[in-house]
């Protein structure tokens, strides 16, 4: 959590000095911004900034009726504003200095290894996604909690709807849709910011159309409230450095219409043309479905959907085909799709996507549907795992951060390979370090694994009844290197346990205790 003073100056209002990786705004009152047609964006505002790079964005209209303009601090230096109102006349100017700063910024791709996010002020990204499509609905009382619960948790991005439900994007308009609903936006707003002021870590992926298809159709027709509501979106939220886009949900060539599909190929350009502070963005995908946007030049990463994947299988499929981030943005949640043995299961599903070069997913409650019941709504993760509505699920993943900053590494550049462990993947997963000199094994060590299948569904899913097995478990290892020492770490617990000299390459290795282990193998 970042401090007070730091807080105050991530959001800068009206403010001669902004961070590095922040935001700036400028406010205006409404008695002194012409608009005489209420327009949502009544004025432009352009930023000159510090490379001479000039930016014009438009300000937007709270419920108010104030009108505030944004940007993105992107570039240490002195920065320059001019608005004007819609019609050219001069409204005000002003200036503020940018200065260096830890906030981590937006979020972008490595410029290490395609395959990896970083944030935008080069320091590493590590995805540890959770779920909560509910989140900017103002109906849900406990969002301040989900979010700081989230940090405490340990995840790094939440993926959330614009909207009060993932089914219908009605809440962003008023009752009649003849304009928006200003007040939605107020509260979506709030939500993000106070996120973005005391977790600047998190980053938040707005899902824009979800699953209505009829909003999409009307985007595709030109309806002008919906172009009119995308790009409020984009102004109002696109300077956050909290935020990236997702354009729908469960996108599938196999059941939506030729419209929907080229209303998402031009959503995803306007978004790359028109969006001032460039955040990165994707689309969903049905269960199982391979990819569609590979080859948009708007699209960032490789999202997917599908169900337990603890031995990384669909990263090993795409991986020839995408130099991309992919994203595992769905698998099982501890309500759908429930694993008998939600914490082992999930330690296993993100050790061994991490593993395999992807990016895991974690999804709790049913969180696409309102507080009706004791299994949905936004309830923050600790609340939720005390009142029994959920099982610890997600209790293990700040072991997998520590793990990581013991090595003093991130994964940027680091190769998937079974082969290290055996080639049994459902067993160890494991991969090595781009010069070769480091491995890290995960040993799953399941006590159910036999007739396992991942093939769209169908098969005995052994990870759904799966447990840790309360034996000692023995793998064979074969390294790229003859002369080393290996370190066990606990998963569950977050403890180093010993180390162990290698003096050849090929061995067979013990696990120290039952259940299951981290080995990280380093070259002397």
């Amino acid at each position: 959590m970042s401090s007070p003073a730091v807080q105050k100056e991530i959001l800068a209002l009206n403010a001669e000095r902004a961070l590095l990786h922040g935001c700036h705004q400028v406010t205006f009152a409404r008695e002194t911004v012409e608009n005489p047609k209420n327009s949502p964006l009544p004025i432009q505002v352009t930023y000159s900034q510090p490379s001479g790079i000039k930016t014009t964005v438009r300000g937007f209209t709270l419920a108010s009726g104030d009108v505030h303009a944004r940007c993105y601090v992107s570039e240490p230096g002195a920065w320059g504003w001019e608005a004007k109102s819609a019609t050219g006349k001069a409204l005000s100017n002003g200036y503020f200095v940018a200065t260096e700063a830890s906030l981590p910024g937006k979020l972008r791709i490595s410029r290490e290894d395609s395959r990896q996010f970083q944030y935008a002020n080069g320091s590493a990204f590590l995805h540890i996604g959770d779920t909560a499509h509910r989140l900017l609905d103002p109906d849900e009382k406990n969002w301040s909690s989900f979010i700081d619960q989230s940090a405490q948790a340990g995840f790094t991005k939440i993926r959330v709807t614009l909207s009060k439900s993932p089914d219908n994007l009605s809440g962003l308009y008023d009752p009649l849709r003849r304009e928006l609903n200003l007040s939605f936006w107020d509260e979506a707003e709030k939500r993000l910011i106070y996120a973005l002021v005391r977790h600047p870590h998190i980053q938040f992926q707005v899902n824009l159309f979800a699953f209505d298809r009829p909003e999409l159709e009307r985007y595709e027709e030109g309806d002008h409230l919906t172009h009119i509501a995308v790009r409020y979106a984009l102004e109002r939220f696109g300077s956050l450095a909290n935020v990236h886009w997702c354009l729908a949900s469960a996108i599938d060539p196999a059941k939506d219409s030729a419209v929907i599909l080229q209303a998402v190929s031009r959503l995803g350009k306007a978004l790359q043309e028109q969006s001032p502070w460039r955040s990165l963005t994707t689309c969903g995908q049905p269960r199982f479905a391979p990819f569609l946007f590979d080859g948009e030049s708007w699209c960032d990463m490789t999202s997917l959907s599908s169900v337990g994947e603890v031995q990384g299988e669909i990263a090993q499929q795409h991986r020839p085909t995408t130099s991309k981030p992919i994203v595992v943005d769905e698998d099982r949640a501890e309500h759908a799709y429930a694993p008998l043995q939600p914490r082992y299961y999930f330690r296993r599903l993100f050790w061994s996507l991490l593993m395999s070069g992807a990016h895991p997913t974690y999804e709790g409650l049913n969180t696409a549907l309102s507080s009706g019941s004791h299994q949905t709504g936004i309830h923050g993760y600790y609340d939720a795992c005390h009142a029994s509505r959920l099982k610890m699920g997600a209790h293990d993943f700040l072991h997998i951060h520590a793990f990581l900053r013991t090595l003093e590494t991130s994964l940027e550049g680091w190769i998937p390979d079974d082969s290290i462990g055996g080639n049994k993947p459902l067993l160890v997963k494991s991969m090595r370090s781009p010069n070769s000199n480091q491995c890290i094994l995960y040993i799953a060590n399941p006590d159910a694994h036999e007739g396992h299948s991942g093939s769209k569904g169908a098969g005995f899913y052994s990870d759904q009844n799966a447990a840790a097995a309360e034996i000692f478990t023995t793998f064979n290892m074969d390294l790229p290197f003859d002369n080393g020492v290996a370190r066990w770490y606990k998963p569950s617990t977050g403890s180093w346990n010993g180390e162990v000299e290698i003096t050849k390459s090929s061995t067979t290795f013990l696990t120290p205790e039952p259940g299951d282990w981290v080995l990280w193998v380093t070259r002397r």
